[in-house]
């Protein structure tokens, strides 16, 4: 039976939320980091405060709105004032500073900037070169206004973009994507509204807002009416600890944070927590094992990207094995095919491509971009850019063909991070890529530079260097210099030769040398 296009009032977040708040206005459905808590009236009253303010500023439906901030009720404010205005949410990485920053500003063109002061200063250094033309707001100034519905100059529809999301930028700058109400919910609704839950859950989201996994199970979780323990990141040293005091009964573990949780000793907590269901995105190796220790009835797991939410999704029944990302979704179709779009068959690695039975249930463009949205969505198939294989409907994770690196959760583009070590006096040239540590889960970043002629490379300035210009997780932990790179007869860099040559002892290491990066910054741990 065909998927049909859903009633904007059933996934569109103001009428779901003005639906629960009036059928249950006492109930508390929010629970925030500093100890405060929002009922489900509060919580409309608060989301109309900001739209009103919002068009107080200036903002009309369609207009886009940026948002620089962490998880907490500032962010949400923003994220419901904008929807319930009819206006577009630019969720901003708020890691990103510099050249990055200025990107996002420049594409998404928003009528408003809502951060605080620290955001602001780094708004204000690109804000000339973004070309930024933008009503600057801060958290304050969306509270207490006007609590009344604001009207709307036309009704709200499941086509019109929710959300412009921002892609890793896996084949060049970072892109823009749409992102309409439809695919915001189904982002998570395989994981809430398709499944057996109730109004006594709550979901601990940990992960930031300003990712498309978090907003889509956020956004999941609102419509079918489930409660948000909202972190502004994930506490891993005291995980259970987290959970088992917010009293969450669900929760999203992604990257190398399961891991890091089997690596840590035993503890009572462990199993005092009431968590019962969870998104294990990548399976460990054994989740039976995973499974026992932590006291988890369900593990679930799926598959999606920035411009496709979620065509892959567990069954129940199949077995977790590495690189498992589940079976087609209702309303999806998925094929794996060869560089010439030709399918390829089963046990053979492709590329996934993926269409849907409905418009709207993918991102359509790639904001001010068309060569690369005619590029991606060729033939009339997305093209994802990984490589699967498919074995009887199970669809198992082999390798990006894209050109990216993803590092602590974060998917860098080996593009922008080249650019940005391009601009040092010192380099000439240079190609990102991962390494893997032997022994570990986790890929760390690997510089190989070929330095400007007569210049000598000073590791530890260029460290810092780094630091001041790029995001945290986009700093390279490994450097390595070399009188030129391998290239292709077309000149192309032959990335594939400089991952397989790996690490010698030509290598610098950061963390060998007392180096530590983090979000805080640079921590040098001992002179160097």
């Amino acid at each position: 039976m065909p998927l049909e296009v859903p009633a904007v009032e059933d996934v569109a977040l103001r009428p779901v939320l003005e639906r629960y708040a009036a059928a249950r206005p006492e109930e508390t459905h929010l629970w925030f980091e500093d100890g405060t808590s929002w009922t489900r009236a509060e919580g409309l009253r608060e989301g109309y405060a900001a739209a009103n303010e919002l068009r107080r500023a200036g903002v009309e439906q369609g207009d886009r709105v940026a948002v620089l901030l962490g998880n907490g009720p500032e962010f949400v404010r923003a994220w419901w004032g904008a929807l319930f205005l009819g206006a577009t949410l630019v969720p901003i990485n708020t890691a990103y500073r510099g050249n990055l920053l200025g990107h996002i500003l420049r594409l998404s063109g928003p009528k408003a900037v809502v951060s605080d002061d620290a955001g602001h200063a780094l708004i204000d250094a690109v804000a000339a070169d973004a070309g930024l033309d933008a009503v600057r707001l801060w958290p304050s100034d969306l509270r207490g206004g006007p609590t009344e519905p604001p009207e709307l100059g036309r009704p709200l529809t499941v086509w019109e973009p929710g959300a412009l999301v921002m892609t890793s930028g896996t084949t060049g700058p970072s892109k823009l994507a749409t992102n309409t109400p439809w695919h915001m919910y189904l982002g998570g609704s395989w994981f809430t509204t398709e499944r057996s839950i109730g109004p006594e859950d709550i979901y601990l989201i940990d992960l930031p807002l300003f990712h498309g996994a978090a907003l889509w199970q956020g956004t999941g979780s609102l419509v079918a009416g489930i409660g948000l323990a909202l972190r502004n990141a994930p506490d891993l040293r005291n995980y259970w600890e987290v959970a088992r005091d917010t009293r969450a009964t669900m929760g999203i573990l992604l990257s190398t944070m399961v891991p890091f949780l089997l690596g840590q000793p035993v503890r009572a907590a462990e199993r005092e927590h009431t968590l019962r269901t969870m998104i294990v995105n990548p399976p460990p190796p054994d989740i039976a094992v995973f499974m026992e220790r932590f006291g988890l009835r369900e593990t679930w797991t799926g598959y999606g990207m920035t411009e496709v939410p979620a065509p892959l999704v567990y069954r129940a029944g199949d077995l977790m094995r590495p690189g498992y990302c589940g079976r087609q979704r209702a309303g999806f179709e998925c094929r794996l095919v060869d560089d010439h779009d030709i399918e390829v068959p089963d046990g053979t690695p492709g590329q996934l491509i993926v269409r849907t039975e409905q418009p709207w249930m993918i991102a359509t463009e790639y904001i001010d971009n068309p060569e690369a949205t005619a590029a991606v969505w060729r033939n009339g198939w997305f093209h994802t850019g990984d490589l699967m294989r498919r074995e009887d409907g199970q669809y198992f994770f082999v390798d990006r063909a894209k050109d990216a690196m993803r590092r602590r959760g974060e998917n860098i583009s080996s593009t922008e991070l080249e650019a940005e070590l391009r601009a040092h006096p010192a380099i000439a040239e240079v190609a990102c890529v991962p390494h893997r540590p032997e022994g570990t889960v986790e890929d760390e970043v690997k510089a190989w530079i070929v330095p400007a002629e007569g210049a000598t490379l000073d590791y530890p300035e260029l460290l810092r260097w780094c630091v001041g210009r790029m995001a945290h997780f986009m700093v390279p932990r490994y450097f390595e210099t070399v009188d030129e790179l391998p290239k292709t007869p077309s000149l192309r860099i032959k990335k594939f030769e400089l991952r397989e040559r790996g690490n010698s002892g030509h290598t610098w290491d950061r963390e060998e040398h007392g180096f530590q990066v983090s979000r805080s910054g640079l921590r040098e741990a001992r002179p160097v």
